[in-house]
């Protein structure tokens, strides 16, 4: 049953704020006296995301290429006990970056898959699958400056229904600016992994990946075994777009079941797969921006199609990407 009116912007969903649901947030609230919320970043199924000030400045160094946790407490709310979990602001996300569609060059490309895929190989290392989204990027500006203004979606209790604690008095759309790293030197980009929540074992078939339907591999699609592997296939579909601007696989997920949404990904590939390598090159050479020349263009090209194979085991490994051509410049 409906508690609250609809609000239509773009803000997490109103009636998820019940028992078992999101934390209610507002600007300015304190956790365990130390993280002053600042500033709306996003939200996701599980959770929102609050840009906050460390009000005790404290540094913990982490990985070069992957996300540190911070720090991490546990908050008691009307609706039960939340894990907080705190980790460095990152300005931007591969999808984000994509958002404006600005052209990149190869050396932009080469720089940002050379780290991803180290920090790729770190976890493959430790025995452990990442299986969601990559990247996470980020550059020395002041963020807390640089927020958009508040946009302030009031929550209001439909007629006849008992109010309490469970909800905001607002929600709000993310203040996140968009294209902040749109012009940025490549050598000062901060790259890191982020997304850990999603990350199992190696060969624990029994948990089910979270991977992005867009990003899924084959094996995935058919609940076949799966492994390091499904890594290399999503990172393939990710540098396509960063490196075009367009997802490798376009799906109309709006209206259609979840097995619907599957069958039409698994058409794609499979189109994908008998056009072959060479009509990939081509497709792929028509959707690079100018600033690409040729040889780049080849080289990305063969990079890409080392990790698309449908087969797993025909997949280029971490270790192995890291020697190809195209990141040797």
């Amino acid at each position: 049953m409906r508690r609250f009116e609809r609000i239509h912007d773009v803000v997490e969903p109103v009636e998820e704020y019940r028992a078992g649901g999101y934390h209610p947030v507002h600007l300015g609230d304190i956790f365990l006296e130390r993280y002053q919320v600042i500033g709306k970043w996003g939200y996701g199924t599980f959770s929102t995301v609050w840009l906050a000030r460390d009000l005790k400045k404290r540094l913990i160094r982490g990985r070069d290429h992957i996300i540190e946790l911070l720090d991490h407490f546990e908050h008691t709310g009307p609706n039960g006990l939340h894990l907080v979990l705190v980790f460095p602001a990152m300005l931007s996300d591969g999808e984000r970056i994509c958002e404006r569609g600005k052209p990149r060059s190869a050396g932009y490309i080469r720089s940002i898959s050379l780290r991803i895929i180290i920090a790729l190989e770190f976890l493959h290392m430790q025995g452990f699958v990442h299986t969601g989204k990559v990247s996470r990027a980020n550059h020395s500006l002041s963020i807390s400056d640089m927020l958009l203004p508040p946009e302030y979606n009031p929550v209001r209790w439909l007629p006849g229904v008992t109010t309490d604690q469970s909800a905001p008095e607002y929600l709000m759309v993310t203040q996140r600016p968009r294209g902040l790293l749109d012009d940025v030197d490549i050598s000062t980009l901060v790259v890191k992994i982020g997304d850990l929540g999603a990350v199992v074992h190696n060969g624990d078939n029994s948990s089910v990946p979270v991977t992005p339907l867009a990003l899924r591999a084959p094996e995935l699609l058919e609940n076949l075994p799966w492994d390091f592997k499904i890594d290399a296939w999503s990172l393939g579909c990710l540098l396509f777009q960063l490196a075009t601007n367009e997802p490798l696989f376009v799906l109309t997920e709006f209206g259609c079941t979840s097995d619907e949404s599957k069958g039409s990904l698994k058409s794609l590939i499979l189109n994908f797969v008998r056009a072959g390598r060479n009509q990939f090159a081509v497709y792929l050479r028509e959707r690079l921006p100018p600033v690409f020349v040729a040889d780049n263009a080849d080289k990305l090209s063969n990079f890409l199609w080392s990790m698309l194979q449908q087969n797993p085991q025909d997949r280029s490994s971490m270790s192995d990407l890291l020697f190809h051509a195209f990141l040797s410049e």
